[in-house]
């Protein structure tokens, strides 16, 4: 017997840092707006946020294990939609299941937290944020919505992981619709589409075994290819804009050169034909690396775009 995941694993950690990136961009953006840090509405919103998205990956790998999406060779691919865990330890479906709500209890403090420190006008858009956030913390995979079953999973995680998110970043520095923030939204989402599409991509045979019909398997494996060159050029576009509608957001540039050298080395892999489980190991491993780069020079780029006008 495997020695039993710790709660990091539990959690996926490494992924989280798919809702850091939204929520530090989101922040950095505000206090350009505003001229101030509000350290707490950060905290606060941080604590909402993770919290949650740590419900997501629990609950994602609890009801893909029950509807049979996540098997052995999930836990193969780090890279993979799914951890495998429930597969290998099935005794711990209630840690798991304990581990989902005390993200749900956790982000529930984040939310009133920031009802206390916001200004009232945006606490609607903030309930909104955080109904929405856990209804589809539970039913991205559960029944009977089962929104990744259903071709729907990627609009979610668009939705989640831009809109919301970068929302939820600006409400801790009580910003809210401003046309910059509402500018950056798709971002975020796009990149966090990179992750997801190519977990897609990696659990093909098994998704389709259990009903799973995100838009890869609709597609198909050789048209998904285009699909994640697709979403890596519709996130390049928006970093671009964005740089022009800050006028001028040449920091913002940055982020553009990961891209530049291991998007063409991403697609030639894709293109291969015969794609076994070790290329496909290899080709998630680097889309991820791309997308880590990417994440953090365009941090980097939103805080020596703030720096350079202090």
């Amino acid at each position: 017997m495997s020695k039993k995941p710790n709660i990091l694993e539990m959690a996926r950690a490494p992924f989280l840092f798919a809702i850091v990136v939204p929520l530090a961009i989101s922040t950095l953006l505000s206090v350009h707006i505003t001229g101030r840090l509000n350290l707490l509405g950060l905290t606060f919103a941080s604590l909402l946020g993770i919290s949650l998205h740590v419900t997501t990956n629990v609950y994602n790998d609890i009801y893909d294990t029950k509807q049979g999406a996540d098997t052995s060779r999930s836990a193969e691919n780090e890279f993979s939609g799914g951890s495998g865990i429930l597969v290998n330890h099935p005794d711990m479906e209630k840690s798991m299941l304990t581990l989902a709500r005390t993200g749900i209890v956790l982000g529930t403090i984040g939310y009133f937290g920031l009802l206390l420190i916001s200004e009232s006008k945006f606490w609607p858009t903030l309930t909104f944020i955080f109904l929405v956030s856990v209804f589809l913390s539970k039913y991205y995979t559960a029944g009977p919505f089962q929104f990744a079953y259903r071709g729907l999973g990627e609009i979610v995680v668009w939705f989640g992981f831009g809109p919301l998110a970068v929302l939820l970043g600006a409400i801790g520095q009580n910003v809210g619709f401003h046309p910059y923030i509402i500018s950056i939204m798709p971002i975020t989402g796009l990149s966090t589409l990179f992750i997801v599409w190519m977990g897609q991509m990696v659990d093909l045979p098994d998704d389709k075994a259990a009903g799973k019909r995100g838009l890869v398997a609709r597609m198909g494996l050789e048209k998904s290819v285009y699909g994640l060159l697709f979403i890596h050029i519709l996130a390049l576009i928006n970093v671009i804009f964005v740089s022009f509608l800050l006028n001028p957001g040449r920091f913002l540039l940055v982020a553009l050169i990961p891209h530049g050298f291991l998007l063409p080395l991403l697609f030639k892999k894709l293109s291969q034909e015969e794609k076994d489980k070790t290329l496909m190991r290899e080709i998630s491993k680097l889309n991820f690396i791309l997308y880590v780069l990417f994440s953090v020079s365009l941090m980097i780029g939103f805080l020596f775009q703030l720096m350079a006008e202090i």
